[in-house]
């Protein structure tokens, strides 16, 4: 697919108005079937453009962005006029280059899009088909396959260009009055359909018949999806250079300390085929493979072009914008939690599928208390669990890690298998 919005007039006015200039491009084709109480209601197909401009004059930024072909030179003004209010510094942006990155882009993927939809249908029949096996209501359900393809281009030289493709597959399961939900991405057609609707299944039947649970201290055990929640909100934002420097990363004066226990966490934008890995990122850097923590120790922070410079050291690649019309800023890739024990069997202890309201996480202080959705494993047997609740520090908890599962799983940007945890704080 090529692009629709020709930049070139734009590429020309910018030589001529601003000090320097980055112009990010973009389009995405998404074809996505939906699930509505247990049936496939509609497949759609949808086309993202948009081109947002960067510029600079007199060492001040200014940023605006349009879908409008027609509007570029308008959009380019726009920014200029911002630049001249704009109180954030930058002289240049960077030259920019490649990392080799293999397994982003499927050809599966590319002719089910173009496609008539087979494999999307069978995939989502096969993922009721499951639900419906265990007397559960598959009540919501999405599949998406997507195609992205994206051009940089600045003054400093930069003209770099990728394609890219995803799938992702969500399901929520209802039972009675109890529901869960899983999800699974792929950068080919490999979702796991049968995990996450058995997961799901499962965990809806559970939360249905669960009882309460004693306060106290547990040996608590994270799924990916939970591992992905809780970190996400609470952890990964201390190790952004940006929080660093303006004094709100608990983390900012530890670097060589022991932070958590024995595991790596490496944040890996050049991994062969995972969700968030790319050859650049959204500045036009290359992207790069950054260990964080070292055996439990921090070793680094992520840096984006900004506060690279800022820092006086290389950027990590990791000038992401969180949405396409938004600014770029320092954010993850492929948060890898690697730890160094794995074991096939936890234990006793409670296993949390899912969390509730991480989103409240405290990123400054990293407290935090949540609901989840569990299950109570004891010599007696398994015992469902209908409200419990889990509170600590994020700090405090990664020092807990005891080991991880065998298998490891990616939800959104983390790559992490079960995690144990031991003596976490559990209320009913």
């Amino acid at each position: 697919m090529d692009f629709r919005i020709d930049v070139e007039a734009a590429k020309k006015y910018l030589d001529f108005s601003a000090d320097a200039w980055e112009i990010f491009h973009e389009i995405e084709l998404k074809k996505t079937l939906k699930i509505e109480k247990g049936r496939i209601t509609h497949i759609t197909e949808d086309v993202e453009e948009i081109v947002a401009f960067r510029v600079i004059s007199n060492e001040r930024v200014g940023f605006s962005c349009t879908t409008d072909g027609d509007r570029l030179i308008d959009t380019c003004e726009k920014a200029i006029k911002i630049s001249k209010i704009s109180e954030e510094v930058l002289k240049e942006f960077p030259e920019g280059g490649v990392t080799e990155v293999k397994g982003i882009l499927s050809k599966k993927v590319l002719d089910e899009i173009s496609g008539e939809g087979e494999w999307l249908r069978g995939a989502a029949n096969r993922m009721i088909e499951i639900a419906k096996d265990r007397k559960v209501n598959p009540a919501d359900g999405l599949i998406e396959l997507s195609f992205t393809k994206t051009e940089i281009v600045n003054s400093s030289g930069a003209e770099l260009e990728s394609e890219e493709t995803a799938t992702s597959a969500f399901i929520e399961c209802v039972y009675e009055d109890g529901a869960a939900y899983d999800l699974s991405f792929s950068r080919d057609l490999n979702v796991d359909i049968e995990r996450i609707s058995k997961n799901a299944s499962h965990f809806a039947i559970q939360y249905s018949k669960g009882g309460k649970i004693e306060p106290g201290t547990y040996n608590t055990i994270l799924s990916p999806l939970a591992v992905h929640q809780l970190l996400f909100y609470s952890l990964y934002p201390a190790f952004y250079y940006e929080n660093v420097k303006k004094g709100r990363s608990p983390l900012a004066d530890k670097l060589g300390e022991k932070i958590a226990g024995s595991v790596d966490i490496v944040d890996d934008g050049t991994a062969d085929g995972l969700i968030a890995s790319s050859g650049f990122d959204d500045e036009g850097n290359c992207t790069s493979r950054t260990v964080l923590v070292n055996s439990g120790v921090l070793s680094d922070f992520l840096r984006d072009w900004r506060n690279a410079v800022d820092s006086g050291k290389e950027p990590t690649g990791n000038g992401i914008r969180l949405e396409r019309n938004s600014y770029p800023s320092t954010l993850p890739t492929n948060m890898i939690v690697l730890p160094e024990e794995r074991e096939n069997d936890f234990g006793n202890g409670i296993y949390i599928h899912s969390l509730t309201g991480a989103h409240t996480s405290n990123p400054v202080s990293g407290d935090f208390s949540l609901e989840c959705s569990c299950i109570l494993h004891t010599d007696e047997g398994e015992k469902p669990v209908r409200s419990a609740m889990i509170y600590g520090n994020v700090y405090e908890l990664m020092k807990k890690i005891a080991y991880g599962g065998k298998e490891s799983l990616q939800i959104e940007n983390t790559s992490s298998p079960w995690l144990k945890f031991e003596g976490v704080d559990v209320r009913g």
